[in-house]
């Protein structure tokens, strides 16, 4: 069963008139589904992680890997991010896409999260890390055989799973959208609460 997709309304008005659409064989819109925004984070492998620290918000920009919509971030046991997120489990996401051969501000995916601190070895992680490209793995590897473990600590991957809603910007609309009216370029997706998307 496909999970439910629901849109922002920031301007009023009719929420089913708020879609994102892709294009079929003969042009005909399809909406844009929550299966669609996993493979396009899957596809990514940079985002903005804030995690709240003691004295106020650290933000860093980190690798993940992807499964689902679980997001799992390779990292050392003393980082700040790592610290932060033992002490508070609340962070949250910004996931930058890029138009493709356009000079234009990025479309963006973000969210809210709840963090947890995974050993290296975790068998979900790894299988996500498994995953990715070929490249991604090589530096993966070769990040966990450089890194002083004595001043960064063991290795470790925070797991991150969104929180009640993502919100995007221009993420499964005609380029056109923002030009012809601001607020059709603004979604959420409904995160369910079991793993609907995992394979």
């Amino acid at each position: 069963m496909a999970a439910s997709l629901h849109f922002s309304n920031p301007a009023g008005g009719n929420p089913q008139e708020r879609r994102g659409h892709t294009y079929g064989e003969k042009g005909m819109p399809m909406p844009y589904t929550l299966e669609d925004l996993a493979r396009l984070i899957a596809k990514r492998n940079f985002c903005v992680l804030a995690t709240q620290g003691r004295h106020g918000p650290h933000v860093a920009g980190v690798g993940y890997f992807a499964r689902g919509l679980d997001l799992y971030i390779p990292t050392s046991a003393k980082t700040v991010k790592a610290r932060n997120v033992r002490r508070d489990p609340r962070v949250a996401v910004h996931i930058p896409v890029p138009w493709p051969l356009v000079p234009a501000p990025m479309k963006s995916i973000q969210f809210p999260g709840n963090a947890e601190i995974l050993p290296i070895d975790d068998a979900s992680a790894n299988e996500a890390l498994e995953r990715s490209s070929f490249v991604m793995r090589r530096v993966m590897r070769r990040l966990l055989k450089n890194v002083d473990t004595e001043v960064w600590g063991e290795s470790v991957w925070i797991h991150v799973r969104p929180r009640k809603r993502i919100e995007t910007f221009m993420i499964g609309v005609p380029s056109t959208t923002i030009f012809r009216e601001e607020a059709k370029a603004m979604l959420h997706f409904e995160v369910p609460q079991h793993d609907a998307l995992l394979p």
